[in-house]
C-alpha cells in the first residue's frame, strides 16, 4: 500500500471525530491515508470499510479491522448490505468521500491522469469499465458535445474555441488520442488569446472535464449522497472533500435540501466549506482547491 498525502487530514479527524470501537466507510480509499488515520482512533474493535473503483488502488492484503472492496461508491447500499450478510461491518458512525485523484493515479503514465501520460488517453478509474475512454470521446463526439463537456464539467472559458480546434484537427485526418497532442492543441488556443503564460497548465480544466465525463462523476455523487445519509446511525457524520466547484455545489445543495428548517434529517456542521491551512497548501499543492463540507444525521 502506497500512502499518499491525504488532504485536510486534521480537519477530517476533527469533524468525523472517530472514537474507540466505531465503524467508518471511506468511499474513496485511494492511497489509504485517511483510512489508516481513522483506524488508529477506533482501536481495538472499530472497522473501516475502504471502497475504491480503481482495482489498482485496492491492496490484496487486509485484516479484520480494514475491509477493502473494489467497486463504485454509487453502489454503497448494495456493498454495505452484502458485507452485513457475510462479514458484518455493523453500525456506521461516519462516511468519507474524498473526490480528488490519488498521487498513485497521477503517477501512472499509461492511464492519462497526468499531462506527462504516454499512450492513449484512458481516464477511467476502472480499466475494465465499458464506459467510453477519453480517447473515444475525443475521436467520436461532435464539436457541440465536446464544447458541452468542457463548459459544464471543466468550466473552461475557452470551451468553444478548444472544441473547434479539436474538430478541425480531426478533419485533417489527425486523431487526438494522447495527452501530448491534447495539451498542445489547448495550449495553442490559449497562446492565441492570452499573451502572458499561466502558472497552471492551460489544459487542466479540459483534462478534468474529460475525466468527469468518462467516469460520470457528477452522477455517481448525486447517487451516493442520499445513500450515505440513509446508512448512517443517528449522530453519524458524512464528510465530503471536493476539488471542483460543480461537485461542491452538488454537496451544498443536497445538504441544504435535507437540512432546512422543515423536518430536517441532518444538521449541517460547516456553514461554509472548510479549506486547507496556509501551511498545508504550501506543503501539499493538491490541497489548494480542496473544500470540505460535513453534515450530522439527526
Amino acid at each position: 500500500m502506497t500512502i499518499h498525502e491525504p488532504v485536510l487530514l486534521e480537519e477530517i479527524l476533527k469533524y468525523l471525530d472517530p472514537a474507540s470501537n466505531q465503524n467508518f466507510v471511506d468511499c474513496t480509499f485511494g492511497g489509504g491515508g485517511h483510512s489508516l488515520a481513522i483506524l488508529e482512533k477506533i482501536k481495538p474493535q472499530g472497522k473501516v470499510l475502504g471502497i475504491d473503483w480503481d482495482s489498482q488502488a485496492v491492496p490484496k492484503s487486509q485484516n479484520k479491522n480494514l475491509i477493502l472492496v473494489n467497486d463504485n461508491y454509487k453502489n454503497l447500499s448494495d456493498i454495505i448490505n452484502g458485507l452485513n450478510n457475510v462479514s458484518t461491518i455493523g453500525k456506521i458512525n461516519g462516511i468519507l468521500l474524498d473526490l480528488g485523484l490519488s498521487s498513485d493515479q497521477l503517477g501512472q503514465r499509461d492511464r492519462g491522469f497526468s499531462f506527462q501520460s504516454q499512450g492513449l488517453l484512458d481516464l477511467r478509474y476502472d480499466i475494465n469499465s465499458d464506459r467510453p475512454t477519453a480517447t473515444e470521446i475525443l475521436r467520436s463526439y461532435s464539436e457541440q458535445d465536446l464544447f458541452q463537456i468542457f463548459k459544464d464539467y471543466g468550466e473552461e472559458p475557452l470551451a468553444s474555441a478548444i472544441a473547434k480546434t479539436i474538430s478541425a484537427y480531426r478533419r485533417e485526418g489527425r486523431p487526438v488520442e494522447t495527452a501530448e497532442v491534447l495539451v498542445q492543441l489547448v495550449s495553442n488556443v490559449y497562446k492565441r488569446i492570452f499573451k502572458s503564460r499561466s502558472k497552471k497548465n492551460p489544459a487542466t480544466r479540459v483534462f478534468q472535464a474529460l475525466r468527469i465525463a468518462v467516469n460520470d462523476e457528477f452522477g455517481n455523487l448525486r447517487s451516493v449522497l442520499p445513500q450515505a445519509i440513509g446508512l448512517l446511525e443517528p449522530g453519524g457524520r458524512l464528510a465530503v472533500i471536493s476539488f471542483h466547484s460543480g461537485e461542491d455545489r452538488l454537496v451544498k445543495n443536497f445538504f441544504r435540501s435535507i437540512g432546512g428548517k422543515e423536518n430536517p434529517t441532518i444538521k449541517i456542521l460547516t456553514k461554509k466549506p472548510v479549506i486547507a491551512s496556509h501551511d498545508e497548501k504550501e506543503k501539499n499543492p493538491r490541497s489548494r482547491s480542496a473544500k470540505l463540507r460535513v453534515a450530522q444525521k439527526l
